[in-house]
């Protein structure tokens, strides 16, 4: 066991909760997963926690609570807690943890996107870290059993990056992401609103194409036609980046450059680009489902809204084009509604 914390608390017990906490009890430390899916939570407490990956199947045994035994968190007194619900559950979840945490337990935010700040309106400023994952690619398939579809290290680089929100390096920071190690490679950055916006930027290349198009993310990586539709969004979320300041160096190993020329049409750049998400490809299993591909099936709201709607809305304020990511969010929020089923065919109305 490594000198971080040893008792953890995860709100939020789906894909990401579960692979993390599942990994945290695996590894020896006390975990403690608020889930809102009663199943999910009767199944971990009756067989224990399933995580299936590439490397081989591991069973660990966290506790697991229902979301109204939140008050079971001011007994307990993790000594870090992680924030794992969906991006539209924030606020509400952020509150929960406000009112039941002990005041000094920091939080850190384990999601998508920039929130940390709304997290921060409840917790406090002082309290609340940013937790970056990247190359996860976890889903829950059913109730108590988590799956991921990468191997260990296969992303490249570190699979989380740990952020004060104010950019210094931290004892805590470094402690937090040596607790990760139990899941994956770790780092901790100085720079978490530029790690930021590159996840969100890889998110609104992939995970909305997956939904729309029901193909799992090895194929959206791999795909001429949808290789070409997320150099597009990469060349409009890249320009929206620089406006509000955020100066990417690389995109998927590739320099904003290569991607916005390839999204201009030459050849040289966009053959880059299609082999960097290639690269992305192989180190991927079968069968992965990106988590919008995941809502949809399950008939759940998705976290588009937060990625491509929000690149969308940004541009829009700035007035800068962004037609791919408004046309993504809008068609998403048409599945959302049933009104269109994810199909190959979809990648037509993209254009």
């Amino acid at each position: 066991m490594t000198e971080a914390p040893s008792r953890v608390a995860l709100l939020g017990g789906g894909a990401v909760g579960g692979f993390v906490g599942g990994s945290l009890a695996a590894a020896g430390h006390d975990v403690l997963i608020l889930d809102g899916w009663p199943d999910n939570v009767a199944a971990i407490r009756e067989d224990g926690l399933l995580l299936a990956t590439p490397e081989g199947e591991q069973r660990s045994r966290p506790q697991a609570h229902h979301l109204n035994e939140a008050h079971l968190l001011r007994r307990f007194a993790p000594e870090v807690a992680f924030l794992t619900v969906k991006l539209y559950d924030t606020d509400w979840a952020a509150a929960l943890l406000a009112t039941w945490l002990p005041p000094h337990v920091p939080v850190l935010t384990l999601q998508n996107a920039l929130v940390e700040e709304r997290v921060a309106h409840a917790l406090g400023h002082g309290r609340v870290l940013g937790a970056i994952g990247s190359g996860l690619d976890v889903a829950l398939v059913a109730p108590g059993v988590v799956r991921r579809s990468r191997r260990r290290g296969a992303a490249g680089g570190a699979v989380f990056k740990i952020g004060e929100m104010h950019g210094r390096r931290t004892p805590r920071a470094e402690r937090i992401a040596a607790l990760l190690g139990a899941a994956d490679t770790t780092m901790v950055t100085a720079d978490l609103w530029t790690e930021r916006w590159s996840k969100l930027s890889q998110n609104t290349m992939t995970t909305g194409l997956s939904g729309l198009t029901g193909l799992s993310l090895k194929q959206v990586y791999s795909r001429d036609d949808t290789q070409r539709v997320a150099i597009g969004l990469g060349a409009e979320v890249l320009a929206l980046g620089e406006a509000l300041g955020f100066r990417l160096e690389r995109l998927f190993g590739e320099p904003p450059e290569t991607w916005r020329r390839a999204a201009k049409g030459d050849a040289e750049a966009t053959a880059a680009a299609k082999a960097a998400m290639a690269k992305q490809a192989a180190s991927m299993a079968e069968g992965g489902m990106s988590g919008t591909l995941q809502d949809l099936t399950k008939g759940r709201p998705t976290e588009v809204a937060f990625f491509n709607g929000y690149v969308a809305q940004e541009a829009a304020r700035l007035g800068l084009p962004a037609p791919t990511h408004a046309r993504i969010a809008a068609l998403i929020a048409e599945a959302e509604a049933s009104r269109l089923a994810p199909a190959e065919s979809n990648i037509a109305l993209i254009a």
